[in-house]
């Protein structure tokens, strides 16, 4: 595949519904608590529970593997704080030829944005901002920061547009390749073209632009890197050992390298394309394991991050100004699906074979995310893809099964 082919995205276009992620996980516990005598070793080492719904988990993954959508695939189901199944498929890096496992690192692209929404509130919490201040009280020079707040930036009614939609994809992979200090990071998304997509508030339109800026108000309001922050109040707190605000240049045990689809490799893959992690900053910046993303929605979910009315925020569903549910034009056009979406902040909420979930997904160079939690039953799912799949939409749909069959396994026990 040519260069120009590979299109990232932080979660948009190809990659939307792989987003959802926040409410829905019980209060989920450190993995590490649970017993097992009835556990199975994994694919490459790992946990899993005998039954016929893991059984039927094996073959989809294998299923997976086998149509060769990625080079590797790590995946983790944990019910009440235990896990039920934490495996990996695949490779983690053709080159060495290093197995995936359920430690393998990876980048979570826009299950990001949930970190971000839960920093802003626990500013919020701590008297540093209001979620109904307006930007111009962080950024006062940004065009049209005193026309939204940030509650219409975490819910993606702010208007403003969408910096990863650029004229072709060569332009993005060109912007994504440089490290920004925060003040270009702000010209950088400045330029986003168009800026204002509608007016705020009547409209929903997925901005990672919006994500961007709310990471630099998180560094602003905080007075330290929202890096640090996150690993200071989200990362530590949950237990999250593995995870933290991504930079290429160091050196990590069990990174997993990322790939895009290349049909004329001999392999089926080729090293994708570099970008900076300055660049997707709060929208996609963070880089975790399955196992990782469970405890963070144990911790999140389970009252251990933010306060009640907090998180009764971030999981409740925007409408708009017209008192509706908004409707997002390319869940059509992706899953064909035309229909209300719920999204709070940061995070998607639905029904599944009558379960209620909330989820959020992400992609970037090199990798595909989901992160989906059943609050009622108990139940989290998380999966990660080494392989962005861009000009290959069926992977998501096949991504989604696996999801789907790993869910219907644990829901059958909870």
């Amino acid at each position: 595949m040519s260069e120009p082919d590979r299109r990232v995205t932080l979660n948009r276009r190809d990659v939307l519904l792989l987003t959802g992620a926040a409410l829905g996980a019980s209060a989920l516990t450190d993995p590490a608590a649970a017993t097992g005598a009835n556990r199975t070793s994994g694919a490459t080492g790992g946990t899993a529970v005998r039954g016929a719904g893991w059984a039927a988990l094996d073959a989809e993954c294998a299923g997976f593997m086998a149509g060769k959508f990625s080079p590797g695939l790590s995946i983790c189901v944990m019910r009440n704080g235990r896990p039920l199944y934490s495996k990996g498929f695949g490779s983690a890096d053709l080159q060495s030829r290093a197995p995936m496992t359920a430690d393998s690192v990876l980048r979570i692209g826009s299950i990001t944005k949930q970190f971000t929404a839960a920093a802003i509130l626990l500013l919020q919490q701590d008297g540093r901002l209001s979620i109904d201040d307006r930007l111009s009280r962080f950024l006062p020079l940004f065009p049209h920061s005193g026309d939204f707040t940030l509650r219409q930036m975490l819910t993606h009614t702010s208007g403003l547009g969408n910096y990863t939609d650029t004229s072709t994809p060569e332009v993005f992979l060109q912007q994504a390749r440089i490290d920004y200090p925060d003040p270009q990071l702000i010209a950088a998304m400045a330029a986003t073209s168009p800026l204002m997509k509608s007016t705020p508030g009547t409209a929903w339109s997925y901005s990672n632009t919006a994500y961007v800026l709310l990471g630099i108000v998180v560094e602003i309001a905080a007075q330290e890197a929202y890096g640090a922050y996150y690993q200071r109040r989200l990362f530590g707190p949950a237990g999250m050992h593995a995870t933290a605000v991504d930079d290429a240049a160091e050196v990590v045990p069990d990174r997993a390298a990322g790939y895009t689809p290349d049909a004329k490799s001999a392999s089926g893959f080729a090293n994708a394309s570099f970008i900076s992690m300055t660049y997707p900053g709060g929208a996609g910046s963070i880089r975790s394991t399955p196992q990782d993303l469970c405890r963070w929605h144990g911790a999140l979910l389970g009252g251990r991050i933010l306060q009640a009315a907090s998180l009764m925020d971030m999981t409740t569903a925007v409408h708009l100004q017209d008192g509706s549910l908004p409707r997002d034009p390319d869940m059509a056009r992706v899953l064909g699906e035309d229909k209300p979406i719920e999204y709070g902040f940061g995070v998607m909420m639905g029904a599944f074979e009558g379960q209620r979930y909330v989820e959020h997904g992400g992609g970037i160079n090199g990798f595909l995310s989901e992160l989906r939690s059943f609050p009622e039953r108990g139940v989290s799912v998380s999966l990660i893809m080494n392989c962005d799949s861009m000009g290959k939409p069926e992977a998501i749909k096949h991504l989604y099964q696996v999801r789907d069959v790993a869910a219907r396994a644990a829901l059958a026990q909870a």
